[in-house]
C-alpha cells in the first residue's frame, strides 16, 4: 500500500496497481485542471484541482463499499463469491479515481466547445446507443481516455476491466462481455449489481458529491457544503428488494442525509452559481467564441491530454496585451455588474425580469443574460423514485421504505434551481443606473396573481 495525506479525508491509501493508474499522464494532468474553474476570482482559496478530488472520490467509494460489506455482506454473499466482491471493490475505487478524467480546461465552461460525439475516437462496441450528432460531454471524454489507458505496453488497465470501469462512469456504456457472461447486463443483470455500483459513482448518494461538497467548502472557506460524512457512511447498507439490490440508509441517519441535500442546495446557490463567477465564465466563453483565444477541443486522447488550464490562461494573457476585449476583462478581473437575478419558478420575478429587459432594450443599453438550471436530486430514475430505502425497526422487525416517503426535505429539494441574471459590463453600469433612476427604479411591480409585489 501507498499513502498520501489529504486535507479532507486524512490518509488516503492505494495499491501498487492503483498507483500505476494514479501516475498515468492522463490522471496527472488533472493536477492542472482546477476543480471550480474561475471561482478563485471570487473565492481566492478555490485553487484546488480535480486530481485531489478524484483521489478523494476513490477514497469515499472505498469507504462506502467497505461499510456496505460490514452491514450487508450476508446479502451480497448470497449471490457472489469473494472473488466477485473483491473485483467490485477494485472497480469502484478505479471508477472513483477516473470518473472526472475527461474534464477539459476550466471544466464545465469548456464543454460548450466540445465537438460532436461522432468525431471522437471512441472504442467500438462499448456504447449501447450512440447519437453521433449530439455534442460530446466530459463523461464521453472520460470513456475516451479510460479506453486509451488500456492500450499499449505497460497499460495500468486490462481492456475488459477498463470497459467495466467506463460503464460505471458513463451510463451509456455497457460492461464487458466477460462481465455480462458472469453477471448479466445492465438492465437484466444478477440482482442489479451493476445498477448498485453505478449509483455509488453517480447517484443520489455517490462518492463524487460526497467528496466535492466537503472539498469545495473547505477551499472556498465557506461552511455551506459541510455535513456529517462519517455518520452518513456509517449507516449505509444494501438490501434485496424485488430481486434487485438497493442502497439503504438507517433511519437514525436520515437527518445526516438531509444535511447532505441541504449542503448541495446551499453550495449551488452560494458558490457554484455565484453571480460574479458566472459573469467571468461568460467573459471566457466570449473570448473563445469571438476568436480572441483559440480553444479547440481535440478528438483524440493524446492531444486532449495536453490541454490544461495553463494553456488557456497563457492565451488569455497574450490576447489581453493585444486586444481590449473579454480577455483583458478577465486578466484585470473587472467583473460584470449584476442588475437583477430572477428565480424562473417565481411569477413575480419573471414579471420584473421582463420589464427590466424591455426598458434596457428600448433605451439601447447593452446587456447580457445568463440562465442557470440545475437539478439537486437524482430523485426520478426508472426505479420510480430515488432508489434509496430507509431501514427502520418496527416492533422488533426490520422494515424498508422509500426515502421520499420518509424525508420531506428530499421532496422539497428535488425542485430544480432555475435562475436567470441580467448583467451589464462595467463601462455600461452608469448608463444602466441612470436609465433606471430616470424611470423611478426601484419600481413597484403591479400585483401578480393577487400577491403583494416586492420592490426591485
Amino acid at each position: 500500500m501507498y499513502e498520501i495525506r489529504d486535507p479532507i479525508h486524512g490518509t488516503v491509501g492505494f495499491t501498487a496497481r492503483e498507483r500505476a493508474a494514479v501516475d498515468h499522464p492522463f490522471v496527472q494532468r488533472l493536477r492542472h485542471v482546477r476543480q471550480l474553474g474561475l471561482a478563485s476570482l471570487v473565492y481566492p482559496g478555490a485553487t484546488h484541482d480535480r486530481f485531489s478530488h478524484c483521489l478523494g472520490a476513490m477514497c469515499v467509494a472505498s469507504r462506502i463499499w467497505e461499510r456496505i460489506m460490514e452491514t450487508s455482506g450476508d446479502v451480497l454473499h448470497r449471490h457472489f463469491e469473494d472473488f466477485d466482491l473483491e473485483y467490485f471493490h477494485r472497480l469502484l475505487r478505479l471508477a472513483g479515481l477516473l470518473h472526472d478524467i475527461g474534464h477539459p480546461p476550466f471544466s464545465h465552461m469548456a464543454e460548450s466547445f466540445m465537438p460532436k460525439i461522432g468525431e471522437l475516437d471512441l472504442p467500438n462496441g462499448w456504447f449501447r446507443n450512440l447519437d453521433f450528432e449530439r455534442q460530446a460531454k466530459h463523461e464521453d471524454y472520460s470513456v475516451l481516455l479510460i479506453s486509451a489507458m488500456s492500450k499499449g505496453d505497460g497499460s495500468p488497465l486490462p481492456p475488459e476491466e477498463a470497459q467495466d470501469i467506463a460503464s460505471l462512469v458513463h451510463h451509456g456504456v455497457s460492461p464487458s462481455s466477460s462481465w455480462e457472461k458472469r453477471y448479466g447486463g445492465v438492465d437484466s443483470g444478477r440482482v442489479g449489481i451493476h445498477r448498485l455500483l453505478s449509483s455509488l459513482i453517480s447517484g443520489e448518494l455517490d462518492c463524487d458529491r460526497m467528496d466535492y461538497l466537503l472539498r469545495d467548502a473547505h477551499f472556498t472557506g465557506v461552511t455551506y457544503g459541510t455535513y456529517d460524512i462519517d455518520h452518513l457512511i456509517g449507516n449505509l447498507g444494501v438490501t434485496e428488494s424485488g430481486g434487485t439490490l438497493l442502497p439503504t440508509v438507517d433511519s437514525t441517519a436520515v437527518r445526516a442525509f438531509e444535511d447532505f441535500l441541504l449542503a448541495r442546495y446551499h453550495m449551488f446557490l452560494q458558490v457554484y452559481l455565484h453571480k460574479t463567477t458566472l459573469g467571468f465564465d461568460r467573459f471566457l466563453e466570449r473570448a473563445v467564441s469571438d476568436g480572441e483565444i483559440d480553444l479547440t477541443i481535440p478528438t483524440d486522447a493524446i492531444s486532449f491530454a495536453r490541454l490544461r488550464d495553463s494553456t488557456v490562461i497563457e492565451a488569455l494573457y497574450s490576447a489581453a496585451e493585444r486586444i481590449d476585449g473579454w480577455s483583458r476583462r478577465l486578466v484585470t478581473r473587472i467583473p460584470a455588474r449584476s442588475l437583477f437575478r430572477a428565480s424562473n419558478s417565481n411569477e413575480e420575478d419573471r414579471a420584473i425580469m421582463s420589464r427590466l429587459v424591455g426598458v434596457l432594450e428600448r433605451r439601447g443599453v447593452p446587456f447580457f443574460r445568463i440562465d442557470s438550471r440545475q437539478y439537486l436530486s437524482s430523485y426520478s430514475s426508472s426505479l420510480g423514485g430515488s432508489g434509496l430505502l430507509v431501514r427502520r425497526k418496527m416492533f422488533g422487525r426490520i422494515a424498508f421504505e422509500p426515502m421520499e416517503r420518509y424525508s420531506e426535505l428530499l421532496n422539497k429539494y428535488n425542485e430544480v434551481i432555475d435562475l436567470s441574471g441580467i448583467y451589464v459590463l462595467r463601462e455600461h453600469a452608469l448608463i444602466a443606473q441612470r436609465v433606471m433612476d430616470e424611470l423611478g427604479w426601484p419600481i413597484k411591480v403591479d400585483t401578480v396573481g393577487g400577491k403583494q409585489s416586492r420592490f426591485f
